[in-house]
């Protein structure tokens, strides 16, 4: 027997892998030949760097799987190194914040549409993509990880099957926006921001109902509950109820803290 919440993160995953699949699918087979000292030479970099809160991470997405995984992974998560070589992405998104699984999704597909319908090929070979999303340590604590990557191994078409990554964890564990980033290195030898997409709404649409996000935004605008009430038409008590809702599922204490997280990501 598995617990409803369990029932429901074992549906997102599985959700996620299918959909990861779908979205760096390949005809090409790749035997890790191509990126060996690719990997050689950055576990000799890890060897000789001084521990942090970062990892790196070796993603073959045809796969799902990692040809690395940096010494610091334990470290920063408290996570198996040893699960993740050797059951690649289940393992991982295992501990992802199921609410943010839909919309990682949704970002790695909007990315990978981006690349192969906007850029040149070698564009493709001098970008750098950036995301966010929340992981689960080894302490059952969510932890907001902060993502670096660049392709590195392209199939025959020109996608970007294998990634070198930069992960390190930023915040004190509170929910932040999901926001996507494309940047170029251009000929000045300086990045160039060609995507960048704040996912919020995404966020939001998945915790709050519709008249709770008409709460919220009515708040963030700094109407009272009385004028919240006459301007949705429904009675005071209601607006209160939405209010308590809202705090608990947005994990805030305070309106002040709602309004606060709105102003500073922009969220209306």
């Amino acid at each position: 027997h598995i617990e409803p919440n369990k029932l429901t993160k074992l549906h997102y995953m599985n959700e996620a892998i299918v959909s990861y699949k779908k979205i760096f699918d390949s005809n090409d087979s790749y035997d890790g030949v191509v990126v060996m000292e690719y990997v050689r030479k950055l576990k000799e970099l890890d060897n000789h760097t001084p521990s942090l809160e970062s990892f790196i991470l070796v993603t073959n997405t045809s796969k799902q799987s990692y040809e690395y995984v940096g010494n610091d992974f334990e470290k920063a998560l408290g996570l198996d190194r040893d699960r993740m070589l050797g059951e690649g992405l289940p393992y991982y998104l295992s501990n992802y914040h199921p609410e943010d699984l839909p919309i990682l999704l949704k970002v790695f597909e909007e990315l990978m549409v981006f690349t192969m319908s906007k850029m040149t090929l070698d564009q493709r070979q001098k970008v750098l993509y950036t995301w966010n999303y929340r992981i689960r340590n080894s302490e059952g604590n969510y932890k907001n990880m902060y993502v670096q990557q660049t392709p590195i191994y392209f199939d025959s078409n020109g996608r970007p099957i294998i990634g070198y990554s930069y992960n390190t964890v930023i915040g004190n564990g509170r929910p932040m926006p999901l926001i996507a980033t494309c940047k170029h290195l251009n000929k000045k030898s300086s990045f160039e921001t060609l995507f960048h997409k704040n996912y919020f709404l995404e966020s939001f649409q998945i915790l709050l109902t519709k008249r709770e996000m008409e709460v919220v935004n009515l708040l963030v605008k700094s109407k009272s509950t009385k004028e919240i009430a006459n301007q949705l038409h429904i009675s005071e008590q209601t607006v209160s109820v939405h209010r308590k809702n809202i705090l608990k599922k947005l994990d805030f204490s305070t309106t002040a803290e709602i309004i606060e997280y709105c102003n500073k990501y922009q969220v209306f």
